[in-house]
């Protein structure tokens, strides 16, 4: 039997923890003035307790968090029961900490009244400032420092509640996909900076200009009275060439617009409305500017006809996978294949999937077109080396399917493929339309054996919390951080901090983008696990992946050593 032990014996050795914890201990009256502060305050408030022990505990609480930390107070002394919450603090240096604190009623043995309050104080700086970073990389389009489409949908939702009036400009570069076919990445980012410039000069204030992404942008122009002179003036600072390097690029630009009440009430029909006046603002020639007009509605009918042909195309295999090599950066060896989807359209030729992804998912055939891209990639990749996995993307609208995991194991069934080998890629986007479906999906996935890694990083929505609910095996550096550290060192800085934080949650890492040796080493030097881009590989029909299969099965290096 254990003996109780009496509070002279129990005063030793709640003083030794104390005095020994890495959280600070406090004891406080029921007015907030503290009694005892263990030592751990030094490294939390830069005091020494002896400077904290008989004050108040809201002379160092920021005056903004006053009331809520009072409101706690009240409601643990009223017998509301134990609080913990986030406050920020004032520590000796003026600088601002945050901190999680617990708080507990201690009433006294005999009478049962209140006597004091004890807290536990964590010090949580670094994980709100890690959050922070997050949620910055999260709204921010970091190729050119423009809003993303997350915080542009979101600063359209909140200027039609307040006023319902506004004016929405989406905008096509013209002539962008020849220069950054012939020319390269490197010089299509430094044209999309550019842009992204000249657009922020030409807008009135109180404009919100956004890059939604690829060579898409909006502006959102609050009381849409001058819309059409801010799109005439785009055109203008469009129309004249960008210099990037030695490279004199001619674009151009196609605006579509529209207006709020008129051609929509919510951000979904605004946005959709502007796309289609911007089509046919491309269509009827380019260079111009059209505002959405109730005949264009016949572009809705041209996608119903488009998604009968590509119902066609899937039924009839003409939707085939490329694979696009995973590289080893420690090792400089093969490791696996991503597969991307093609379309080997009979009179168009190869078609990319920008051309048809988005019409699949919209159009309810993303599954059947997922499900036979991975049997395919599963029979090619059954004739490869044992060692070598395979990547697949998972589409958005995928991730709100709780059947689709067992869709995933059918043809891993079917086609004796080994569930150890496959990594399925899921967008931030995806998992935050229904984060309760996308964890059952992806916990079902990673049970049998599937690895899951979170792709575009840093682009979309995620946070710490949601990292750690999915659980993913991998995180997936977005191509636009690394094909920017050339020339943005900041986009260094966001790199190193996401490998930073993968290390930290025991999860490998993938930059994309990656196209020259430069690139390559200097992503490796800060250790980053896997990389995939142009320098290693483009995008191969399985016949073509000959040489690479050697190569993996003869041990050799992807790239020069040093």
């Amino acid at each position: 039997m254990i003996r109780a032990r009496p509070p002279a014996e129990t005063a030793p050795l709640f003083q030794l923890l104390a005095e020994n914890a890495t959280d600070m201990l406090v004891r406080l009256d029921l007015d907030g003035t503290r009694t005892y502060v263990s030592p751990a305050c030094r490294a939390i408030f830069g005091y020494e307790p002896e400077q904290l022990t008989g004050r108040s505990t809201f002379a160092f609480v920021h005056p903004d968090d006053v009331e809520m930390v009072r409101d706690r107070m009240r409601a643990v002394i009223a017998g509301e029961g134990d609080r913990r919450g986030l406050n920020r603090v004032l520590r000796a240096d003026g600088r601002v900490a945050w901190v999680e604190a617990s708080l507990r009623l201690v009433r006294d043995p005999q009478t049962g009244a209140a006597r004091e309050l004890v807290s536990v104080v964590r010090d949580v700086t670094d994980q709100k400032l890690n959050e922070a970073r997050i949620e910055q990389l999260a709204a921010t389009d970091y190729l050119t420092g423009l809003p993303n489409r997350r915080a542009f949908l979101a600063g359209v939702e909140t200027l039609l509640s307040r006023s319902g009036r506004c004016a929405l400009l989406f905008i096509d570069l013209d002539h962008f996909k020849p220069v950054n076919d012939l020319h390269g990445h490197g010089v299509g980012d430094a044209v999309l900076i550019e842009v992204a410039l000249r657009l922020q000069q030409e807008v009135p204030g109180g404009a919100m200009v956004s890059r939604l992404g690829g060579d898409e942008f909006a502006v959102l122009l609050p009381d849409g009275l001058a819309a059409e002179a801010v799109a005439q003036q785009i055109l203008d600072a469009l129309a004249a060439p960008v210099m990037a390097g030695d490279v004199v690029a001619e674009i151009g630009a196609s605006i579509g617009i529209s207006r709020s009440p008129d051609q929509g009430r919510d951000v979904g029909s605004l946005l959709r409305t502007a796309d289609i006046a911007m089509y046919h603002a491309k269509r009827a020639g380019a260079g111009r500017f059209l505002f959405f007009a109730e005949e264009m509605e016949d572009e809705l009918r041209e996608k119903a006809v488009f998604k009968v042909r590509l119902r066609s195309a899937i039924e009839s295999g003409e939707i085939v996978p490329f694979y696009q090599p995973l590289v080893d950066l420690r090792s400089r060896r093969l490791v696996g294949m991503e597969v991307l989807a093609r379309w080997r359209h009979p009179e168009r030729g190869i078609l990319p999937p920008s051309d048809f992804i988005a019409h699949a998912e919209h159009g309810g055939l993303i599954g059947p077109l997922f499900q036979g891209l991975l049997r395919q990639a599963c029979r090619d990749a059954m004739r490869w080396p044992d060692g070598l996995k395979i990547a697949v993307n998972l589409a958005p609208r995928q991730l709100q399917d709780a059947s689709i995991a067992g869709c995933v194991l059918d043809v891993l069934s079917e086609t004796g493929f080994s569930p150890l080998r496959l990594e399925l890629e899921v967008t931030e986007t995806g998992i935050v339309r229904d984060l309760g479906t996308a964890k059952k999906v992806l916990a079902m996935l990673r049970a049998a054996g599937i690895r899951i890694a979170l792709d575009d990083f840093g682009t979309g929505y995620a946070s710490l919390r949601m990292v750690k609910e999915l659980a993913v095996d991998r995180l997936k550096i977005d191509r636009s951080f690394v094909v920017a550290l050339a020339s943005a060192p900041e986009s260094g800085r966001y790199v190193s901090a996401i490998i930073g934080l993968a290390r930290a949650l025991g999860l490998a890492t993938t930059a994309e983008g990656i196209e020259d040796t430069a690139s390559a080493k200097r992503i490796g030097a800060m250790g980053c696990d896997l990389g995939q881009g142009y320098y290693f590989g483009r995008p191969s029909p399985a016949a073509a992946l000959t040489e690479w299969m050697e190569q993996a099965e003869r041990g050799e290096p992807m790239l020069p050593e040093g």
